[in-house]
């Protein structure tokens, strides 16, 4: 079997268009192509010598997960079968490893596979497999209705858990699918990476599935995406992620929240804020309140009050935070009126171990106090 040992300039020029081209198909939102996906099934069991599967269409991975826990739950092992995901992808890298010399493989891994994972597999992807395990394994129950009942909890807590592991994950699978597929587009290894082109059909036309012997359980692609600008999950007014059956996750700038923090940002409490344990989570809910707002409801104790080297004098508030650093935040007005003759009041965060006030109004100029001279307006 021949062996690549190194790529020309104009192979590596082509890097960027397969990050631009899998990032697209990692993040689309649009409706599965499901008969284009049933067809990578089928292609993707043959390639496993596997039989045809009956293939069931789920609205969401949690719907998927669900659905396979409640069959299993309810005794139809043998209508579902073995979970057959080792058989369908485990032995694509291999093929394609030993025709590639290493410094080959090592460049386009990574300038394809991390570029692409880091901009669909680090946010997106994983805040799926989070939520599907967070959300079967805990909240999700009440909704599913007594007939499932307490049995199943620890049934789909230890199923969904294989099921995820043993999942595809579709269109989150773009990472390394788009790493094969530069080898196969553009060093002519065909033979080799043709057992992945039926999981490379899948991964352009649908979002995760999950494959057993009768059965090969698929899900809709997510219908709304939004991230920031370094990739990261984010909506300040609704689902950073959703499918067609209303199942969501929220996030701020990747900080994964429950729904409400976003969409009623009223339920938002003084005494919410500072019961919550989760350290990044609380510093969302405090931006979304408003810090100076925080501050006066929430009893922070005024540290130091400077009243010589300005107009007005300046304030400095500190609020302990059980289980992460206290919030210290300097008061002042603004010398310059605005337009109704009233003066604004500004209220600014400052390094947590600031004690004097003239020391805080330094540092936000980015000076020490000895060396902070400022003018009084008169």
């Amino acid at each position: 079997m021949s062996r690549i040992e190194k790529l020309t300039p104009k192979q590596i020029a082509k890097f960027p268009e397969y990050v631009e081209k899998w990032t697209r198909i990692g993040l689309c939102t649009d409706p599965a192509d499901r008969e284009t996906a049933e067809a990578g099934i089928v292609a993707a069991y043959a390639a496993a010598n596997l039989d045809v599967p009956r293939v069931v269409w789920c609205s969401s991975p949690l719907a998927m997960a669900l659905t396979r826990a409640v069959l299993l739950d309810k005794g139809f092992q043998g209508t579902v079968g073995a979970s057959v995901g080792d058989s369908v992808w485990d032995s694509v890298g291999a093929s394609v490893r030993a025709s590639v010399g290493a410094s080959v493989w090592d460049s386009v891994r990574a300038s394809v596979w991390a570029s692409v994972r880091a901009s669909v597999g680090a946010s997106v992807w994983a805040s799926v497999w989070d939520s599907v395990w967070a959300s079967v394994g805990a909240s999700v129950w009440a909704s599913v209705g007594d007939s499932v009942g307490a049995s199943v909890r620890a049934s789909v807590r230890a199923s969904v858990c294989a099921s995820v592991e043993d999942s595809g994950y579709g269109q989150h699978d773009a990472n390394w699918i788009g790493f094969h597929d530069f080898f196969r587009e553009e060093t002519g290894l065909i033979k080799q990476t043709d057992k992945l082109q039926g999981l490379t059909t899948i991964t352009k036309s649908a979002g995760w599935f999950l494959p057993h012997e009768n059965i090969c359980w698929i899900s809709e692609r997510h219908c709304t995406v939004h991230q920031d600008g370094q990739h990261r999950i984010h909506c300040e007014n609704g689902p950073a992620i959703a499918y067609p059956d209303g199942w969501a996750m929220y996030a701020i700038h990747g900080v994964r929240v429950p729904w409400d923090i976003i969409e009623q940002p009223d339920s938002i409490t003084v005494e919410r804020i500072d019961a919550e344990q989760n350290a990044e989570v609380r510093r969302v809910m405090m931006e979304r309140y408003g810090l100076a707002r925080y501050l006066d409801d929430s009893g922070a104790v005024l540290l130091d009050t400077d009243e010589t080297s300005l107009a007005d004098p300046i304030q400095l508030y500190r609020k302990e935070i059980p289980g992460d650093e206290p919030l210290v935040m300097l008061r002042m007005l603004n010398s310059t009126p605005e337009p109704d003759q009233s003066r604004r009041t500004y209220t600014l965060r400052v390094p947590p171990d600031m004690t004097k006030a003239l020391d805080a109004m330094a540092w936000t100029f980015g000076m020490e106090a000895k060396d902070y001279r400022p003018l009084v307006e008169s």
